[in-house]
């Protein structure tokens, strides 16, 4: 498996995703949407290792393993599904995209000689004032928008907290490096409680009629948004630092934007396209050498270690 098609399935996965997310909820609440998509990855997880004969391990180190990955798979995503009930897609990605920086930022704090630039610091208060110009939108578009976005950085810094600490068990631990499937499959297992004690007590019954949309979406979600998303994600964290495997979210909320604008026909506020433009200039600029390190070996089909 090459990193350079892993990498480009995986941007156009997380491209669509929060599309897709939005859709699920159009006749289930966010725990409803959420859990079923999770549950049903995480059969179709174990049966694809049972085929492919992959071990399952249950020692402390993979357990640890496991329990970081389900960070992200139950406290991220929970924070993406409830926001997504109130944001536009386009924009769920767009606030997504903030994740390299704050990746970096916790590497600086869990990661030994991890430094940061003047620039890098500069283009942090760049996407910051891009968050600020769109909350500053909170009289037009209202409280409960706000708070959505509130929750959605939440997610952001559960999945990131989850990438650094995944990269320093590689680093400093690389004889103990993990099949992305078996760690797609712990994270899994783990969050699965989170998600039935979730529904027991804040969701209800499932409806009586599931609309089309959001069997298909979920359906889309579980096999390539959860199984096939995930595996490519930790099979990159392997490959790749996290920084690096963060640059994809430069690359999806453009597409997102316009797969909402075009296909949802979502209508967003001028000041979110302006506030989405800072961030997206923040991004580009933040990891501008990194973007040229992994698009040169992309192209030659390296394997990316560091960037």
């Amino acid at each position: 498996m090459k990193v350079a098609s892993v990498y480009l399935s995986v941007v156009l996965i997380w491209s669509t995703t929060p599309l897709f997310i939005k859709l699920s909820v159009d006749s289930l609440d966010y725990i409803q949407a959420s859990a079923l998509r999770m549950w049903l990855s995480l059969v179709l997880c174990f049966l694809m290792m049972r085929l492919l004969s992959v071990p399952f391990r249950l020692t402390r180190e993979a357990m640890y393993r496991y329990f970081v990955g389900a960070t992200a798979v139950s406290g991220a995503m929970l924070c993406v599904y409830w926001s997504a009930q109130s944001l536009p897609s386009g924009l769920v990605a767009v606030v997504w995209g903030l994740s390299p920086l704050v990746v970096s930022l916790y590497s600086m704090l869990l990661i030994p000689q991890t430094r940061l630039s003047v620039l890098q610091m500069l283009c942090m208060l760049l996407a910051v004032f891009g968050l600020y110009y769109i909350f500053a939108q909170g009289v037009a578009i209202g409280a409960h928008l706000v708070m959505a976005l509130l929750v959605l950085l939440l997610g952001v810094n559960f999945h990131s907290v989850s990438s650094v600490l995944l990269q320093r068990v590689r680093i400093f631990k690389p004889e103990n490096n993990m099949h992305p499937l078996e760690q797609t499959t712990g994270a899994l297992l783990l969050s699965a409680p989170v998600y039935g004690l979730m529904w027991l007590v804040l969701s209800g019954p499932l409806p009586d009629e599931i609309s089309d949309t959001s069997i298909m979406a979920i359906l889309y979600l579980a096999t390539l948004g959860s199984v096939a998303g995930f595996i490519g994600y930790y099979y990159l964290l392997n490959k790749m630092s996290a920084s690096s495997v963060a640059l994809i979210t430069i690359i999806t909320p453009v597409l997102a934007l316009m797969l909402g604008a075009y296909v949802a026909q979502e209508a967003l506020h001028e000041r979110t396209w302006i506030g989405a433009g800072f961030i997206l200039l923040a991004l580009t600029l933040y990891h501008y050498r990194a973007i040229m390190i992994v698009v040169k070996r992309l192209v030659s089909g390296g394997k990316l270690k560091k960037a």
